[in-house]
């Protein structure tokens, strides 16, 4: 199933046939050093109880992972998720955006191109308040793709959440639904 798509990218359920992509993808360090919850080196275990984790929601309609592919030849190359905030300062409502792809294709737009689509996912939700981020302080390409789509950097704060790796402070990122909007009607690319 696909639920939306770009001029390169569609973004659609990930299947359980791909977890071995997966587990490709996520055993390059320089992709998961700075992605805080996903162990490494990554195995195939570690790929079917994350699978196990998001069919539910496929199933239930209710996606929280876009998997991320070329539409030229639906090869996975990475990924987006909408979810439930880490940490103890959210407020209802708030919904946290993460996202990861494969070191190939790095450096072409196509996580900026992915990201904008699914902070439009996540707004079409009605219980939708804000989507927040957070990124390690020395993540520039990842804040740049929160710049790009909208999102304020809110600045440091302390890393009120477990994690595998990484620094005790994040930067933390957000943009309300009053926000989305506005930008919505300055900005013909956001959907």
């Amino acid at each position: 199933m696909i639920f939306s798509q770009t001029d390169r990218l569609a973004l659609r359920v990930l299947e359980k046939n791909e977890l071995p992509r997966l587990v490709k993808l996520f055993d390059v360090w320089d992709v998961v050093r700075l992605l805080e919850v996903v162990p490494y080196p990554y195995t195939m275990k570690d790929a079917e109880e994350f699978y196990a984790n998001i069919e539910p929601c496929y199933r239930a309609g209710e996606p929280q992972f876009y998997a991320m592919a070329l539409k030229s030849d639906n090869l996975l190359i990475g990924g987006v998720g909408l979810h439930a905030p880490r940490g103890s300062d959210s407020a209802e409502g708030d919904v946290e955006l993460g996202y990861w792809l494969g070191k190939d294709f790095w450096g072409q737009g196509l996580m900026t191109e992915a990201a904008r689509v699914v902070l439009g996912i996540g707004f079409a939700r009605s219980a939708t308040r804000a989507i927040v981020a957070t990124t390690a302080p020395n993540n520039r390409a990842s804040q740049n793709v929160l710049a790009k789509i909208g999102l304020r950097n809110l600045g440091p704060a302390p890393r009120d959440y477990t994690a595998l790796r990484g620094n005790d402070e994040v930067v933390k990122w957000q943009i309300t639904r009053e926000e989305y909007e506005a930008k919505r009607v300055e900005d013909k690319t956001i959907r």
